[in-house]
Protein backbone atom coordinates (compact mmCIF):
# COMPACT_ATOMS: atom_id res chain seq x y z
CA UNK A 1 0.00 0.00 0.00
CA UNK A 2 1.14 3.63 -1.46
CA UNK A 3 1.31 6.12 1.87
CA UNK A 4 -1.29 8.29 0.46
CA UNK A 5 -3.18 5.20 0.58
CA UNK A 6 -2.82 4.60 3.93
CA UNK A 7 -3.46 8.00 4.82
CA UNK A 8 -6.69 7.62 3.55
CA UNK A 9 -6.92 4.59 5.42
CA UNK A 10 -6.49 6.13 8.60
CA UNK A 11 -8.21 9.13 7.80
CA UNK A 12 -11.44 6.84 7.30
CA UNK A 13 -10.86 5.01 10.81
CA UNK A 14 -10.79 8.22 12.64
CA UNK A 15 -13.59 9.78 10.91
CA UNK A 16 -15.50 6.34 11.82
CA UNK A 17 -15.20 6.31 15.32
CA UNK A 18 -17.06 8.90 16.55
CA UNK A 19 -20.11 7.32 14.82
CA UNK A 20 -19.62 4.02 16.00
CA UNK A 21 -18.70 4.57 19.45
CA UNK A 22 -21.96 7.09 19.39
CA UNK A 23 -23.80 3.79 17.58
CA UNK A 24 -24.99 2.49 21.07
CA UNK A 25 -27.31 -0.60 20.98
CA UNK A 26 -27.06 -0.73 17.02
CA UNK A 27 -26.11 -3.65 14.88
CA UNK A 28 -23.04 -3.56 13.38
CA UNK A 29 -24.22 -3.17 9.90
CA UNK A 30 -26.98 -0.15 11.48
CA UNK A 31 -23.50 1.22 12.64
CA UNK A 32 -21.40 0.63 9.59
CA UNK A 33 -24.68 2.57 7.19
CA UNK A 34 -24.54 5.42 9.88
CA UNK A 35 -21.07 5.97 8.54
CA UNK A 36 -20.30 4.88 5.43
CA UNK A 37 -24.00 4.62 3.50
CA UNK A 38 -25.04 0.93 1.84
CA UNK A 39 -22.33 -1.45 1.82
CA UNK A 40 -23.52 -2.87 -1.43
CA UNK A 41 -22.07 -0.38 -3.91
CA UNK A 42 -24.59 1.59 -5.71
CA UNK A 43 -24.96 1.53 -9.92
CA UNK A 44 -22.64 5.01 -10.08
CA UNK A 45 -19.86 3.29 -7.66
CA UNK A 46 -19.92 -0.14 -9.20
CA UNK A 47 -16.08 0.28 -10.20
CA UNK A 48 -15.30 0.36 -6.56
CA UNK A 49 -14.35 -3.03 -5.09
CA UNK A 50 -13.32 -4.14 -1.49
CA UNK A 51 -9.39 -4.56 -1.06
CA UNK A 52 -8.68 -2.10 -3.67
CA UNK A 53 -6.36 0.74 -3.07
CA UNK A 54 -7.32 3.35 -2.15
CA UNK A 55 -9.74 1.32 -0.75
CA UNK A 56 -13.59 1.97 -1.29
CA UNK A 57 -15.23 4.38 1.18
CA UNK A 58 -16.66 2.25 4.48
CA UNK A 59 -14.00 -0.08 4.07
CA UNK A 60 -11.92 1.16 7.32
CA UNK A 61 -15.08 1.01 9.32
CA UNK A 62 -15.82 -2.48 8.40
CA UNK A 63 -12.33 -3.13 9.15
CA UNK A 64 -12.77 -1.87 12.33
CA UNK A 65 -15.94 -3.65 13.50
CA UNK A 66 -14.48 -6.74 12.27
CA UNK A 67 -11.56 -6.31 15.06
CA UNK A 68 -14.11 -5.26 17.47
CA UNK A 69 -15.87 -8.70 16.45
CA UNK A 70 -12.71 -10.77 16.71
CA UNK A 71 -12.41 -9.24 20.64
CA UNK A 72 -16.08 -9.90 21.52
CA UNK A 73 -15.93 -14.05 20.20
CA UNK A 74 -12.30 -14.28 21.92
CA UNK A 75 -14.12 -13.30 25.34
CA UNK A 76 -16.66 -15.61 24.43
CA UNK A 77 -15.29 -18.87 23.03
CA UNK A 78 -11.75 -18.89 24.27
CA UNK A 79 -10.26 -22.15 25.36
CA UNK A 80 -10.99 -22.54 29.24
CA UNK A 81 -13.91 -20.20 28.93
CA UNK A 82 -16.31 -21.92 26.89
CA UNK A 83 -17.03 -25.84 26.41
CA UNK A 84 -19.26 -26.94 23.49
CA UNK A 85 -22.12 -29.37 23.85
CA UNK A 86 -22.10 -32.50 22.75
CA UNK A 87 -22.88 -33.13 19.42
CA UNK A 88 -22.88 -37.07 17.53
CA UNK A 89 -21.58 -36.41 14.27
CA UNK A 90 -23.61 -37.73 11.56
CA UNK A 91 -20.83 -40.26 9.83
CA UNK A 92 -20.48 -42.24 13.05
CA UNK A 93 -23.68 -44.07 11.59
CA UNK A 94 -24.88 -44.90 8.34
CA UNK A 95 -26.02 -41.73 6.83
CA UNK A 96 -28.69 -40.75 4.49
CA UNK A 97 -28.20 -37.76 3.79
CA UNK A 98 -27.52 -36.27 0.23
CA UNK A 99 -25.05 -32.85 0.02
CA UNK A 100 -25.47 -30.06 -2.32
CA UNK A 101 -22.16 -27.28 -2.82
CA UNK A 102 -23.89 -24.04 -3.17
CA UNK A 103 -21.51 -22.37 -5.17
CA UNK A 104 -18.99 -22.46 -7.86
CA UNK A 105 -16.11 -20.10 -9.55
CA UNK A 106 -18.44 -17.74 -11.13
CA UNK A 107 -20.78 -16.96 -8.29
CA UNK A 108 -18.66 -14.72 -6.26
CA UNK A 109 -19.49 -11.40 -7.42
CA UNK A 110 -21.88 -10.58 -5.23
CA UNK A 111 -22.37 -7.12 -7.47
CA UNK A 112 -23.49 -8.84 -10.05
CA UNK A 113 -26.83 -10.50 -8.14
CA UNK A 114 -29.40 -9.51 -6.65
CA UNK A 115 -29.95 -7.31 -3.05
CA UNK A 116 -28.65 -10.12 -0.93
CA UNK A 117 -25.86 -11.23 -3.25
CA UNK A 118 -24.63 -14.73 -3.91
CA UNK A 119 -26.17 -15.52 0.09
CA UNK A 120 -29.85 -14.28 -1.18
CA UNK A 121 -29.22 -16.63 -4.43
CA UNK A 122 -28.65 -19.43 -1.98
CA UNK A 123 -31.33 -18.22 0.33
CA UNK A 124 -33.90 -18.23 -2.55
CA UNK A 125 -33.20 -21.84 -3.52
CA UNK A 126 -33.56 -23.67 -0.38
CA UNK A 127 -37.00 -24.77 -1.11
CA UNK A 128 -35.66 -26.28 -4.32
CA UNK A 129 -32.88 -28.04 -2.63
CA UNK A 130 -35.32 -29.65 0.31
CA UNK A 131 -37.85 -30.81 -2.43
CA UNK A 132 -35.12 -32.42 -4.12
CA UNK A 133 -33.66 -34.56 -1.27
CA UNK A 134 -30.61 -32.25 0.25
CA UNK A 135 -30.35 -32.19 3.22
CA UNK A 136 -26.93 -30.60 3.69
CA UNK A 137 -25.19 -27.85 1.67
CA UNK A 138 -21.63 -26.57 2.05
CA UNK A 139 -21.44 -22.60 1.65
CA UNK A 140 -18.05 -21.22 0.46
CA UNK A 141 -16.12 -18.86 2.36
CA UNK A 142 -17.66 -16.16 4.30
CA UNK A 143 -14.83 -13.67 4.93
CA UNK A 144 -13.77 -11.13 2.36
CA UNK A 145 -10.98 -12.63 0.43
CA UNK A 146 -12.70 -15.97 0.04
CA UNK A 147 -10.13 -18.88 -0.17
CA UNK A 148 -7.69 -16.09 0.41
CA UNK A 149 -9.13 -14.95 3.75
CA UNK A 150 -7.52 -11.20 4.97
CA UNK A 151 -9.89 -11.06 8.05
CA UNK A 152 -11.82 -13.96 9.38
CA UNK A 153 -14.59 -11.52 10.68
CA UNK A 154 -15.16 -9.20 8.21
CA UNK A 155 -18.13 -11.16 6.37
CA UNK A 156 -18.44 -8.60 3.87
CA UNK A 157 -17.52 -10.22 1.39
CA UNK A 158 -17.65 -10.55 -2.59
CA UNK A 159 -20.76 -13.55 -1.43
CA UNK A 160 -22.53 -10.63 -0.03
CA UNK A 161 -22.64 -9.25 3.65
CA UNK A 162 -22.93 -10.62 7.02
CA UNK A 163 -27.07 -9.93 6.97
CA UNK A 164 -27.43 -11.73 3.70
CA UNK A 165 -25.25 -14.65 5.02
CA UNK A 166 -27.27 -15.37 8.02
CA UNK A 167 -30.36 -15.21 6.20
CA UNK A 168 -28.99 -17.99 3.69
CA UNK A 169 -28.37 -20.22 7.11
CA UNK A 170 -31.97 -19.75 8.41
CA UNK A 171 -33.55 -19.90 5.21
CA UNK A 172 -31.81 -23.95 5.13
CA UNK A 173 -32.16 -24.60 9.00
CA UNK A 174 -36.32 -23.73 8.15
CA UNK A 175 -36.08 -26.55 5.59
CA UNK A 176 -34.34 -28.87 7.61
CA UNK A 177 -31.07 -28.40 6.18
CA UNK A 178 -27.41 -28.74 7.57
CA UNK A 179 -25.29 -26.17 6.61
CA UNK A 180 -21.01 -26.53 6.29
CA UNK A 181 -18.44 -23.37 6.14
CA UNK A 182 -15.87 -23.69 3.93
CA UNK A 183 -13.14 -23.93 6.56
CA UNK A 184 -9.93 -22.23 5.42
CA UNK A 185 -7.40 -23.09 8.01
CA UNK A 186 -4.41 -23.80 6.34
CA UNK A 187 -2.84 -20.44 4.77
CA UNK A 188 -3.90 -16.71 5.58
CA UNK A 189 -3.19 -13.62 3.41
CA UNK A 190 -1.84 -9.98 4.78
CA UNK A 191 -4.89 -7.31 4.93
CA UNK A 192 -2.96 -4.84 2.99
CA UNK A 193 0.48 -6.84 2.21
CA UNK A 194 2.38 -9.73 2.61
CA UNK A 195 1.43 -11.00 6.14
CA UNK A 196 0.38 -8.19 8.14
CA UNK A 197 -2.62 -10.10 9.79
CA UNK A 198 -5.61 -8.52 11.11
CA UNK A 199 -8.57 -9.83 12.73
CA UNK A 200 -7.16 -11.23 14.72
CA UNK A 201 -4.14 -10.16 14.63
CA UNK A 202 -0.85 -12.17 14.26
CA UNK A 203 2.35 -11.23 14.14
CA UNK A 204 4.79 -12.85 11.13
CA UNK A 205 6.11 -15.45 13.47
CA UNK A 206 3.03 -17.35 12.18
CA UNK A 207 4.33 -18.23 8.80
CA UNK A 208 6.23 -21.76 8.44
CA UNK A 209 9.64 -21.09 7.09
CA UNK A 210 9.62 -22.34 4.10
CA UNK A 211 6.75 -20.13 2.98
CA UNK A 212 7.82 -18.07 -0.38
CA UNK A 213 7.19 -15.12 1.43
CA UNK A 214 10.94 -13.81 1.99
CA UNK A 215 9.99 -12.34 5.57
CA UNK A 216 12.37 -9.95 7.45
CA UNK A 217 15.80 -9.55 6.51
CA UNK A 218 17.82 -9.21 9.96
CA UNK A 219 14.84 -10.97 11.92
CA UNK A 220 15.47 -14.11 13.89
CA UNK A 221 14.55 -16.76 10.79
CA UNK A 222 13.49 -14.03 8.92
CA UNK A 223 10.54 -13.10 10.75
CA UNK A 224 9.01 -16.34 10.50
CA UNK A 225 8.35 -19.37 12.38
CA UNK A 226 11.50 -21.58 12.59
CA UNK A 227 9.34 -24.80 11.88
CA UNK A 228 8.63 -26.13 8.14
CA UNK A 229 5.27 -26.81 6.89
CA UNK A 230 3.66 -29.83 7.90
CA UNK A 231 2.29 -30.54 3.89
CA UNK A 232 2.07 -29.11 0.92
CA UNK A 233 2.13 -25.07 0.63
CA UNK A 234 -0.02 -23.31 -0.69
CA UNK A 235 1.63 -20.42 -3.51
CA UNK A 236 -1.30 -17.94 -3.22
CA UNK A 237 -0.73 -17.04 0.29
CA UNK A 238 1.06 -17.15 3.64
CA UNK A 239 0.94 -20.57 5.14
CA UNK A 240 0.48 -21.31 8.79
CA UNK A 241 2.23 -22.86 11.09
CA UNK A 242 -0.42 -25.04 13.22
CA UNK A 243 2.10 -26.16 15.71
CA UNK A 244 2.16 -22.25 16.90
CA UNK A 245 -0.25 -21.97 20.32
CA UNK A 246 -2.10 -18.86 18.88
CA UNK A 247 -2.91 -19.54 15.46
CA UNK A 248 -4.42 -22.81 16.99
CA UNK A 249 -6.47 -21.04 19.72
CA UNK A 250 -7.51 -17.80 17.58
CA UNK A 251 -8.71 -20.59 14.95
CA UNK A 252 -10.79 -22.64 17.33
CA UNK A 253 -12.17 -18.99 18.57
CA UNK A 254 -13.08 -18.32 14.77
CA UNK A 255 -14.93 -21.89 14.63
CA UNK A 256 -16.51 -21.56 17.78
CA UNK A 257 -17.82 -17.96 16.26
CA UNK A 258 -18.98 -19.11 12.82
CA UNK A 259 -20.93 -22.28 15.06
CA UNK A 260 -22.82 -20.82 17.73
CA UNK A 261 -22.94 -17.12 16.28
CA UNK A 262 -23.62 -17.42 13.24
CA UNK A 263 -25.16 -20.77 13.48
CA UNK A 264 -23.24 -23.06 10.91
CA UNK A 265 -23.98 -26.96 11.83
CA UNK A 266 -20.09 -28.07 10.37
CA UNK A 267 -17.28 -27.98 8.64
CA UNK A 268 -15.93 -28.11 4.96
CA UNK A 269 -12.50 -28.09 5.96
CA UNK A 270 -9.92 -26.46 2.86
CA UNK A 271 -6.51 -28.03 1.80
CA UNK A 272 -5.85 -30.21 4.22
CA UNK A 273 -3.26 -31.77 2.78
CA UNK A 274 -0.86 -28.66 4.06
CA UNK A 275 -1.17 -29.56 7.99
CA UNK A 276 -1.30 -32.23 9.81
CA UNK A 277 -4.58 -34.33 10.37
CA UNK A 278 -4.06 -34.51 14.61
CA UNK A 279 -5.24 -30.82 14.17
CA UNK A 280 -8.39 -31.53 12.09
CA UNK A 281 -8.81 -33.84 15.15
CA UNK A 282 -8.41 -31.00 17.55
CA UNK A 283 -10.86 -28.61 15.70
CA UNK A 284 -13.61 -31.15 16.16
CA UNK A 285 -13.16 -32.04 19.42
CA UNK A 286 -13.20 -27.74 20.20
CA UNK A 287 -16.35 -27.06 18.05
CA UNK A 288 -18.46 -30.36 18.31
CA UNK A 289 -19.64 -29.96 14.16
CA UNK A 290 -22.41 -32.48 13.34
CA UNK A 291 -20.16 -33.22 10.34
CA UNK A 292 -16.73 -32.38 8.81
CA UNK A 293 -15.06 -33.53 5.49
CA UNK A 294 -11.83 -32.68 4.27
CA UNK A 295 -10.57 -31.63 0.72
CA UNK A 296 -7.67 -33.94 0.22
CA UNK A 297 -7.11 -33.17 -3.20
CA UNK A 298 -5.30 -36.21 -4.12
CA UNK A 299 -5.70 -39.90 -6.23
CA UNK A 300 -4.37 -42.42 -3.94
CA UNK A 301 -6.97 -43.67 -1.80
CA UNK A 302 -4.18 -44.93 0.56
CA UNK A 303 -2.72 -41.43 1.15
CA UNK A 304 -6.59 -39.84 1.70
CA UNK A 305 -7.63 -42.51 4.49
CA UNK A 306 -4.04 -42.25 6.73
CA UNK A 307 -5.26 -38.79 6.66
CA UNK A 308 -8.62 -39.45 7.88
CA UNK A 309 -7.26 -42.17 10.14
CA UNK A 310 -4.62 -39.08 11.45
CA UNK A 311 -8.16 -36.48 12.47
CA UNK A 312 -8.90 -39.17 15.43
CA UNK A 313 -6.41 -40.69 18.01
CA UNK A 314 -9.54 -42.89 19.61
CA UNK A 315 -9.42 -46.80 19.02
CA UNK A 316 -12.66 -46.77 17.16
CA UNK A 317 -11.77 -44.27 15.11
CA UNK A 318 -15.54 -43.00 15.65
CA UNK A 319 -15.21 -39.43 15.27
CA UNK A 320 -12.46 -39.50 12.18
CA UNK A 321 -13.25 -37.16 9.56
CA UNK A 322 -14.83 -37.74 6.29
CA UNK A 323 -13.11 -36.56 3.24
CA UNK A 324 -14.22 -36.24 -0.34
CA UNK A 325 -13.53 -39.20 -2.25
CA UNK A 326 -11.45 -37.93 -5.06
CA UNK A 327 -10.09 -41.75 -6.14
CA UNK A 328 -13.52 -42.76 -7.08
CA UNK A 329 -13.83 -39.15 -8.63
CA UNK A 330 -10.18 -39.09 -10.81
CA UNK A 331 -11.42 -43.39 -11.63
CA UNK A 332 -14.78 -42.28 -12.83
CA UNK A 333 -14.04 -39.58 -14.92
CA UNK A 334 -11.80 -42.05 -16.69
CA UNK A 335 -13.74 -44.89 -17.38
CA UNK A 336 -16.48 -42.75 -18.33
CA UNK A 337 -14.64 -40.86 -20.90
CA UNK A 338 -12.69 -43.88 -22.74
CA UNK A 339 -15.69 -45.84 -22.19
CA UNK A 340 -13.66 -48.57 -20.31
CA UNK A 341 -14.86 -49.44 -16.46
CA UNK A 342 -12.36 -51.73 -15.60
CA UNK A 343 -10.59 -49.33 -12.81
CA UNK A 344 -13.99 -48.86 -10.68
CA UNK A 345 -13.82 -52.75 -9.82
CA UNK A 346 -11.15 -53.68 -6.96
CA UNK A 347 -12.26 -57.70 -7.03
CA UNK A 348 -16.32 -56.48 -6.60
CA UNK A 349 -15.62 -53.68 -5.06
CA UNK A 350 -15.40 -50.28 -5.62
CA UNK A 351 -12.07 -48.61 -6.12
CA UNK A 352 -12.50 -45.25 -4.43
CA UNK A 353 -12.62 -44.46 -0.61
CA UNK A 354 -16.06 -46.06 -0.63
CA UNK A 355 -14.38 -49.34 -1.41
CA UNK A 356 -12.76 -49.33 1.99
CA UNK A 357 -14.43 -46.63 4.24
CA UNK A 358 -17.47 -45.59 2.79
CA UNK A 359 -19.07 -44.46 6.24
CA UNK A 360 -16.53 -41.48 5.65
CA UNK A 361 -16.76 -40.88 1.70
CA UNK A 362 -18.32 -38.14 -0.22
CA UNK A 363 -18.49 -38.61 -3.96
CA UNK A 364 -18.71 -36.04 -6.24
CA UNK A 365 -18.92 -35.53 -9.96
CA UNK A 366 -17.91 -32.49 -10.17
CA UNK A 367 -16.13 -29.22 -7.78
CA UNK A 368 -15.38 -25.96 -7.98
CA UNK A 369 -11.89 -26.88 -8.27
CA UNK A 370 -12.07 -30.18 -10.84
CA UNK A 371 -14.90 -28.19 -13.24
CA UNK A 372 -13.61 -26.05 -16.25
CA UNK A 373 -12.37 -22.86 -15.18
CA UNK A 374 -13.09 -21.11 -18.51
CA UNK A 375 -15.84 -19.12 -18.56
CA UNK A 376 -15.89 -19.83 -22.28
CA UNK A 377 -15.88 -23.07 -21.96
CA UNK A 378 -18.22 -24.79 -24.22
CA UNK A 379 -20.54 -27.58 -21.94
CA UNK A 380 -21.38 -29.51 -24.61
CA UNK A 381 -24.18 -32.49 -24.62
CA UNK A 382 -21.84 -35.24 -24.79
CA UNK A 383 -20.35 -33.30 -21.37
CA UNK A 384 -23.19 -33.14 -19.45
CA UNK A 385 -24.26 -36.69 -20.67
CA UNK A 386 -20.89 -38.07 -18.90
CA UNK A 387 -21.74 -36.11 -16.03
CA UNK A 388 -25.34 -37.35 -15.99
CA UNK A 389 -23.37 -41.24 -15.71
CA UNK A 390 -21.65 -40.29 -12.86
CA UNK A 391 -24.12 -39.31 -11.08
CA UNK A 392 -26.58 -42.36 -11.71
CA UNK A 393 -22.82 -43.84 -10.35
CA UNK A 394 -22.93 -41.95 -6.81
CA UNK A 395 -26.73 -42.10 -6.30
CA UNK A 396 -26.90 -45.81 -6.72
CA UNK A 397 -23.72 -46.43 -4.32
CA UNK A 398 -22.48 -46.12 -0.18
CA UNK A 399 -20.66 -42.83 0.03
CA UNK A 400 -22.20 -39.45 1.04
CA UNK A 401 -23.39 -37.89 -2.36
CA UNK A 402 -22.51 -34.50 -3.67
CA UNK A 403 -23.95 -32.18 -6.12
CA UNK A 404 -22.89 -29.34 -7.51
CA UNK A 405 -24.58 -25.86 -8.23
CA UNK A 406 -24.03 -25.73 -11.76
CA UNK A 407 -25.50 -28.91 -12.99
CA UNK A 408 -28.58 -28.19 -10.91
CA UNK A 409 -29.79 -25.18 -11.33
CA UNK A 410 -27.78 -23.44 -14.70
CA UNK A 411 -27.71 -26.97 -17.03
CA UNK A 412 -31.81 -26.53 -17.56
CA UNK A 413 -34.89 -28.39 -15.69
CA UNK A 414 -34.61 -31.40 -18.14
CA UNK A 415 -31.17 -32.45 -15.96
CA UNK A 416 -32.17 -31.20 -13.53
CA UNK A 417 -35.33 -33.38 -13.62
CA UNK A 418 -32.96 -36.60 -13.80
CA UNK A 419 -30.30 -35.79 -10.97
CA UNK A 420 -33.60 -35.40 -8.58
CA UNK A 421 -35.12 -38.73 -10.00
CA UNK A 422 -31.88 -40.54 -9.14
CA UNK A 423 -31.95 -38.82 -5.81
CA UNK A 424 -35.83 -40.05 -5.44
CA UNK A 425 -34.36 -43.81 -6.56
CA UNK A 426 -31.56 -43.57 -3.84
CA UNK A 427 -33.97 -42.52 -1.08
CA UNK A 428 -36.76 -44.99 -1.99
CA UNK A 429 -34.70 -47.55 -1.95
CA UNK A 430 -33.34 -46.64 1.58
CA UNK A 431 -29.43 -46.53 0.37
CA UNK A 432 -27.16 -45.00 3.15
CA UNK A 433 -23.79 -44.47 3.12
CA UNK A 434 -22.72 -47.93 3.80
CA UNK A 435 -25.29 -50.24 1.96
CA UNK A 436 -23.39 -53.24 0.38
CA UNK A 437 -22.66 -52.86 -3.01
CA UNK A 438 -21.40 -55.63 -5.52
CA UNK A 439 -19.43 -55.02 -8.72
CA UNK A 440 -20.56 -57.79 -10.58
CA UNK A 441 -19.53 -56.06 -14.31
CA UNK A 442 -16.06 -53.73 -15.14
CA UNK A 443 -14.63 -53.57 -18.61
CA UNK A 444 -14.99 -51.89 -22.15
CA UNK A 445 -18.36 -50.37 -22.81
CA UNK A 446 -20.00 -51.81 -20.01
CA UNK A 447 -19.79 -51.40 -16.03
CA UNK A 448 -22.79 -53.20 -13.65
CA UNK A 449 -23.02 -53.12 -9.90
CA UNK A 450 -26.02 -54.16 -7.30
CA UNK A 451 -26.54 -52.20 -3.77
CA UNK A 452 -29.00 -53.38 -1.33
CA UNK A 453 -30.93 -50.66 0.56
CA UNK A 454 -32.97 -51.07 3.11
CA UNK A 455 -36.17 -51.38 1.28
CA UNK A 456 -35.24 -52.10 -2.35
CA UNK A 457 -32.22 -53.50 -4.34
CA UNK A 458 -30.76 -51.14 -7.41
CA UNK A 459 -29.14 -52.27 -10.56
CA UNK A 460 -26.90 -49.97 -12.49
CA UNK A 461 -25.34 -50.44 -15.51
CA UNK A 462 -23.03 -47.86 -17.18
CA UNK A 463 -21.61 -47.45 -20.75
CA UNK A 464 -22.12 -48.16 -24.28
CA UNK A 465 -23.29 -51.62 -24.10
CA UNK A 466 -26.40 -52.52 -23.72
CA UNK A 467 -26.19 -56.12 -23.28
CA UNK A 468 -26.63 -56.89 -20.32
CA UNK A 469 -29.54 -56.97 -17.49
CA UNK A 470 -30.27 -57.50 -13.73
CA UNK A 471 -30.07 -61.31 -13.10
CA UNK A 472 -33.41 -62.67 -11.48
CA UNK A 473 -36.99 -61.47 -11.92
CA UNK A 474 -38.91 -58.74 -10.66
CA UNK A 475 -36.77 -55.72 -11.85
CA UNK A 476 -38.27 -52.18 -12.99
CA UNK A 477 -36.23 -49.91 -15.22
CA UNK A 478 -36.88 -46.90 -12.51
CA UNK A 479 -34.05 -44.19 -14.52
CA UNK A 480 -32.28 -44.17 -17.59
CA UNK A 481 -30.48 -42.00 -19.61
CA UNK A 482 -27.23 -41.95 -22.05
CA UNK A 483 -25.12 -44.33 -21.14
CA UNK A 484 -26.42 -45.26 -17.94
CA UNK A 485 -29.54 -47.30 -17.14
CA UNK A 486 -30.88 -48.33 -13.35
CA UNK A 487 -33.55 -50.85 -12.01
CA UNK A 488 -34.98 -51.35 -8.58
CA UNK A 489 -37.08 -54.27 -6.81
CA UNK A 490 -38.57 -54.87 -3.92
CA UNK A 491 -35.94 -56.91 -1.39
Amino acid sequence: MGINAARTLLALLLAAAPALAAGGNASPLEQLRAVSGPSRPSPDDSACRLGQTPPCAGEAAEAALAHDEWLKADKLYAPGTFTPPSQKRIDSAPSYDVMFQCFHWFADNYWLHEDGGWWGVIAAHADDLKKAGVTMVWFPPAGIGSYYQRSYYNLHSQWGTRGGLEKAIAAMHRDGIKVLADAVLNHRSGRDGWADFYSPDWPTTVVVQNDSWPGIPGEPDNGKSPNYSEGMLDPGSRNLDHRNPQVMRDQIVFLRWLRYTLGYDGWRYDFVNGYAPAHVGEFNEATQPVFSVGEYWQRDRQTIVNWMDGTDGSAGKADASSAFDYPTHFNLQDAIASDDYAGLDDNGKPSGIIGWWPMKAVTFVENHDTAPRDPNFVFTEDYKDQRMTAYAYIMTHPGIPCVFWPHFFDWGQSYQDQIVKLISIRKAAGINSVSPVSVVAAGKGLYAALTTGDRQEVAVKLGSSWAWNPPGAGWSMAASGPNYAVWTRPK
